[in-house]
């Protein structure tokens, strides 16, 4: 594996890695909350130009590149959700660059007839940078105990990890008790100050993004449950 490899966490095992399904981080990616990439071989990347005083600007000429690693905008993810199994084929792909420009990812095969050749894309190579990755987790609260080792480029063993104290397949599974367990871990555990200014309305608003899913009476019980009361010694 390469040192470049060490650094992308691809789709299935970030789906793995964040206990979701490849839809639901590509649902993640489509709504702006993650970031995924691909890489193309051998593909001509054209800079989209902008409209200007009603007039649109000229375009630069498609430049060829051995390798290029880019961010498919959201129509692309959307066509590849539900379907994750098969290779996307199109003539072209809107896609971002590394600088979050508009780029559109061609493949020519007669440059003088303006001709283009299919292009494929295969959805389990698309990755999450492991820096951004590592991020996300931190503000999240997603792992706390994989971070660390991870950043260091180190693989943590599945075999160490703690049992959860209230797993999904118990017949007496709380899931309630589970999302304010997640809630608790995601904004107090790595507090260092006793009030770290995070108030019930901030837990409110974690729980409707995390967990839509939830009653507005289960939302309001688990936030009475994990917001610190004013004196902890209590």
């Amino acid at each position: 594996m390469t040192t470049q490899d060490n650094q992308r966490v691809y789709l299935d095992d970030l789906g793995k890695r964040w206990q979701k399904s490849a839809d639901q981080i590509l649902e993640m990616a489509i709504s702006g909350t993650v970031a995924l990439w691909i890489e193309f071989p051998n593909v001509f990347l054209q800079k989209m130009g902008k409209v200007s005083g009603g007039k649109k600007k000229k375009t630069p000429a498609p430049q060829l590149q051995v390798q290029a690693v880019v961010k498919p905008q959201a129509e692309v993810l959307t066509m590849i959700q539900g379907r994750c199994d098969r290779m996307l084929i199109g003539a072209e792909f809107p896609c971002l660059d590394a600088d979050n420009k508009a780029v559109m990812v061609t493949n020519s095969v007669g440059e003088e007839w303006g001709e283009t050749s299919m292009i494929g894309l295969k959805p389990n190579t698309l990755f999450a940078r492991l820096d951004e990755v590592i991020q996300f987790e931190r503000k999240h609260g997603i792992g706390p105990e994989t971070a660390g080792l991870l950043e260091q480029g180190q693989q943590a063993p599945l075999q160490q990890k703690k049992t959860p104290a209230n797993p999904k397949d118990h017949p007496c599974f709380a899931l309630e008790l589970h999302v304010a367990e997640n809630c608790w871990n995601a904004h107090f555990s790595q507090a260092e100050a006793e009030n770290p200014g995070i108030k019930k309305a901030d837990i409110l608003a974690w729980l409707r993004q995390q967990h839509p899913e939830l009653s507005k009476a289960a939302t309001e019980r688990i936030a009475l449950v994990v917001t610190p009361t004013k004196d902890s010694s209590r």
